[in-house]
């Protein structure tokens, strides 16, 4: 008798002996008769959407603009700030106005 007609046997025979087979086999995630997740919650595993690579939406056009690009592929905003030339506080992209003293910013 060989390792899986073992394992076979130790399930029930070949389809874990009915519907579910009391033991973790049939139809419904491994969990026998309807009976849900086993005590202490679900075993681990990645079970949610993976995060969002680093990134924001651009302030234009809102397309999403990964971390490190320059400039937007949708519309080609600047995505990096800029000194304001009069007060050199940072205006961020597609600012129209310093927010640091209130002067249109350059385009």
């Amino acid at each position: 008798m060989g390792f899986f007609d073992q394992l076979r046997g130790m399930m029930g025979g070949h389809h874990g002996g009915g519907h579910g087979g009391g033991h973790g086999g049939g139809h419904h995630g491994g969990y026998g008769n309807y009976g849900g997740p086993p005590p202490g919650g679900m075993p681990p595993g990645n079970y949610g959407a993976q995060p969002a690579p680093p990134g924001a939406a651009c302030a234009k056009c809102g397309t999403f603009v990964t971390a490190g690009t320059r400039f937007c592929p949708q519309c080609g905003v600047a995505q990096t700030a800029t000194k304001c030339a009069a007060c050199s506080a940072d205006v961020p992209p597609a600012a129209k106005f310093c927010p640091g003293c209130g002067k249109p910013a350059a385009s």
